[in-house]
């Protein structure tokens, strides 16, 4: 009887490890490999077509005919950033930001200078002036945070005005940009919200 009894527990306990053991749907899917959600294909006239899909298999972003090579970067567990350079110079970059957990496509960005957790640094030009543009990359609820740095003495430069852009593990992004005639290396810097 007890035999009968222990072979009954150990029976049991296999049973729920195996029904743990098959789940089909990881608790963190933060793991999941980006080659099962992200393609790029070099077309035959020398251009690229890429996607990104979430994890269900939802095409979330996609672009054809693509002159050069996108780039791919994990911005957060679940947010990847697809980056397309169109020239020389951080300028001629745009962005696009695809959560793979929440199914959400971000607006595309222009003149991307770095991205991190949930917000997205921006060069700008608008009515003669030049400006760093910090600002959330998803909208929550109706809303997003935008934060405008004008910047001062900018050097008189056709469009790469802003050179570089670093950000710290504490949130801290340091800008670089070109001051004065003689183009001066200039720093920023901004604690991200």
């Amino acid at each position: 009887m007890k035999f009968k009894k222990v072979l009954s527990v150990v029976i049991l306990v296999l049973l729920c490890l195996g029904v743990v053991g098959c789940s089909n749907e990881p608790e963190d899917k933060g793991d999941k490999d980006i080659t099962d959600l992200y393609t790029v294909t070099k077309n035959d006239d020398n251009t690229y077509s890429y996607s990104l899909s979430d994890w269900e298999g939802k095409t979330l972003f996609e672009k054809d005919d693509i002159v050069r090579e996108p780039k791919i970067n994990q911005i957060s567990l679940t947010v990847y950033e697809l980056i397309t350079q169109t020239g020389t110079g951080l300028s001629t970059n745009w962005a696009v930001y695809c959560d793979v957990k929440n199914s959400k496509t971000s607006d595309i960005y222009y003149y991307v200078l770095a991205a991190k957790e949930n917000y997205v640094i921006c060069g700008d030009f608008k009515n003669g002036e030049h400006f760093i543009v910090v600002q959330e990359i998803f909208e929550t609820d109706g809303d997003r945070y935008y934060k405008e740095y004008k910047l001062e003495n900018v050097s008189p430069v056709a469009a790469d005005f802003a050179v570089d852009c670093k950000i710290d593990a504490n949130g801290t992004a340091i800008v670089t940009y070109l001051t004065g005639n003689d183009y001066t290396e200039t720093d920023l810097t901004i604690s991200l919200p």
